[in-house]
């Protein structure tokens, strides 16, 4: 739930970062600066068995970096630019839909009908939500191939995470992968040309707060809890964070925004929240 909260509050840094500097970039520097935060903790944390020298680790470190900074991140910083922010976590919302078709079909895992349920009812749920606001939105098959292959990144990284080998430490697991995909978001920025005049860029204190914000609580704690909850529990757990972050937008729009809440949003989330305990109860027993 902790992690639900953190990037379900990220959208809000994300839109006032993103109207400074392009999203390539603008993730680039996120995820560079948290990796060597996330990295540096770890040293000072576990001096004696600080494993950051192994090349295995840092080779398994760019796949990861690969399938949820560059393509998890990356496609969806880009894909959002073209779709409304209903579409985008209506899409963003299949994750764990799409980790349960890979373990079934590419692994050939067994699951639940139990646990099928509940991704039905979390997906149908997330439609109910976020339904209504994309009905009228002109559709952008760039922005939702962006979104499709995003979840898809992702979701594949979940799995191949508990199939590498990575330092014990979380914090530089975590801090290596993030480190590699900023590098690589970066240098992507370049290649496409996006391009910054600093002399002429305008930073407010809105801008920097946002920043810091997004860096070091939305991206340092948030990534750490998340790939500690990958090591602990099971992808499709893990991932179900899916389901909850537009609740949790939603639900900060109200309080921040002043933005309506309709009977239709509380039947939505309590279908989402009773799709993912499904899942949740399940997988632990």
């Amino acid at each position: 739930m902790t992690l639900s909260i953190i990037w379900g509050s990220s959208f809000i840094a994300i839109k006032i970062v993103l109207d400074f500097i392009p999203p390539l970039f603008a993730f680039g520097i996120r995820f560079l600066l948290s990796g060597c935060t996330l990295i540096l903790v770890s040293y000072f944390h576990n001096k004696k068995n600080f494993e950051i020298k192994k090349i295995l680790f840092w080779r398994n470190s760019l796949f990861l970096g690969i399938f949820f900074i560059v393509g998890g991140q990356g496609l969806l910083a880009l894909g959002a630019q073209y779709l409304s922010s209903g579409m985008t976590a209506l899409l963003n919302s299949t994750i764990p839909l799409w980790v349960i078709l890979i373990l079934i079909f590419g692994f050939h895992t067994k699951t639940t009908l139990l646990a099928k349920l509940g991704l039905c009812l979390g997906f149908g749920g997330m439609m109910l939500l976020v339904g209504p606001s994309i009905k009228n939105d002109e559709i952008n098959i760039a922005g939702i191939i962006s979104l499709i292959l995003s979840s898809l990144f992702w979701a594949f990284g979940s799995i191949l995470s508990d199939k590498l080998s990575a330092p014990n430490n979380v914090f530089l697991s975590a801090g290596m992968f993030m480190f590699i995909g900023g590098i690589i978001l970066i240098f992507l920025s370049f290649i496409f040309g996006e391009t910054i005049i600093f002399t002429s860029l305008h930073i407010d204190s809105n801008f920097i707060l946002s920043y810091l914000f997004l860096i070091f609580i939305c991206t340092v704690i948030g990534y750490a809890e998340f790939y500690w909850l990958l090591k602990k529990t099971t992808a499709p757990v893990a991932n179900t964070f899916a389901y909850i972050v537009p609740v949790v937008a939603i639900f900060l729009g109200w309080v921040i925004l002043n933005e309506a809440i309709t009977y239709l949003t509380i039947i939505a989330t309590i279908i989402i929240l009773i799709g993912v305990g499904l899942i949740v109860i399940k997988s632990h027993r």
